[in-house]
């Protein structure tokens, strides 16, 4: 009826998606986001040679992008959060072939 629940600690419940913790600071949740997101990002850097600039929007949306958004207005307030913005713009650098120094 509720779908299946997981537990990932004994400090912390996985269910609809998102992993809340007994303090709700969102260290877990956002340690999974983050690890989703490199493996992301090491997919599309391995790809970007052989695909266009559209193509590759059109994968960042549709795979980081729903990431990111999904529970956002929930965790995205957190003090880890920070963390996967980080993320986030750097694959949006290997997307755009832009530096490290370049502002998104």
């Amino acid at each position: 009826m509720f779908g299946k629940r997981k537990f990932a600690t004994a400090q912390s419940l996985k269910s609809v998606g998102l992993t809340i913790d007994t303090s709700l600071n969102w260290k877990h949740h956002n340690g999974e986001l983050m690890s989703r997101m490199n493996k992301a990002c090491n997919a599309i850097r391995s790809i970007k040679l052989f695909m266009s600039l559209d193509v590759l929007r059109s994968i960042y949306f549709s795979y980081v992008h729903s990431i990111i958004s999904y529970g956002i207005i929930l965790w995205g307030n957190s003090s880890h959060s920070e963390e996967i913005m980080k993320i986030q713009k750097r694959i949006i650098r290997i997307i755009m072939n832009s530096s490290k120094n370049v502002s998104c």
